[in-house]
């Protein structure tokens, strides 16, 4: 009789004001995040991709590590030994590819169609888990997938779907799909290691370790050099994708997750690429062609099929 009384109590604390406090969050997270590419854009202009991505995990790093010490205290930190190579590879997909593609594809892709194209990554992250569990997806959520996938072609291919049979495919964009690359690979392999660590002290230290892994190809590009000569724009904008888009966003997500779980919590993800499609017109001026917004439409509804759970008929808990 006690499981069921916990279950409640668990319940009531994420419902009425609260739920929607949490609702608004992550609405301020989605942007947040949707901000990061043409804010990438802009540093991407003048920072080179192993410079600024160094300069933001550095800096998110100190932040990530406070809240965790802050939050959960110093004992979280500390990981078993066999962690340590799934945390390293964490860091390469996840941190450390990631970035690469990400800088380096924005420097040529505008940040609204690079928005629009990992607006895909949900449905390709449900692919590769019914592949990874070798179960075949539901024809609802196969559906979705292959019709987010169709509208990241027609986003690639600028409404002629024929540029991208003939190869006329801009590389900045085939970069950007590397970044959906690195962040399914970064999703799935988190998986085993969260069930051991908490998903913030999971996010650390693959940050903490990704960043290890780009200092060596910063210095190498002369990092020490660049900095004096980077601009108070980006500037502006390294600190806004290290603390608000990657520390303080990470830590309300995984908080609205532990909340009200990673069902709802997920849904949130398909206001990213509207946000960054938003604020990549607004800030930057950029222009779509109706083909590229109709497969931004395609990718976002894709995945919002995708994700949809049949809802079931279960019996009251006794």
């Amino acid at each position: 009789m006690k499981h069921p009384r916990r279950v409640a109590i668990q319940i009531s604390t994420a419902t009425g004001t609260n739920r929607w406090q949490l609702y608004l969050m992550l609405v301020g997270i989605m942007a947040l995040w949707g901000g990061t590419w043409p804010v990438g854009r802009v540093v991407s202009a003048t920072v080179a991709p192993w410079n600024a991505a160094l300069l933001r995990f550095a800096m998110a790093d100190v932040v990530l590590l406070a809240i965790c010490l802050w939050t959960q205290g110093a004992g979280s930190l500390r990981v078993p030994g066999h962690l340590w190579p799934r945390l390293v590879l964490l860091g390469a997909t996840g941190i450390f590819g990631y970035s690469f593609f990400f800088f380096t594809g924005l420097k040529t892709t505008e940040a609204a169609r690079a928005g629009l194209i990992v607006g895909c990554i949900p449905a390709c992250i449900a692919l590769c888990s019914a592949v990874a569990a070798r179960t075949w997806p539901s024809l609802w959520r196969m559906t979705g997938i292959l019709i987010s996938l169709a509208g990241v072609w027609l986003v690639i291919s600028r409404g002629d779907l024929r540029t991208v049979l003939r190869g006329e495919v801009r590389v900045g964009d085939l970069l950007i799909l590397g970044c959906v690359g690195c962040w399914v690979g970064y999703t799935l392999f988190a998986r085993p290691v969260m069930r051991e660590l908490s998903p913030l002290v999971t996010v650390t230290w693959s940050c903490v370790l990704g960043t290890v892994l780009i200092l060596r190809f910063a210095l190498a590009g002369g990092i020490t050099g660049e900095l004096a000569a980077i601009q108070s724009a980006a500037w502006l904008g390294l600190v806004y994708l290290a603390i608000p888009a990657t520390s303080l966003a990470y830590f309300g997500y995984y908080h609205a997750i532990h909340r009200i779980g990673g069902g709802a919590t997920g849904i949130f993800i398909n206001l990213v690429p509207v946000f960054a499609l938003v604020f990549g017109c607004l800030f930057l001026r950029e222009a779509l062609a109706v083909g590229e917004l109709a497969g931004g439409f395609l990718v976002v509804a894709g995945v919002m099929l995708a994700l949809r759970e049949p809802r079931k008929l279960t019996r009251p808990v006794q």
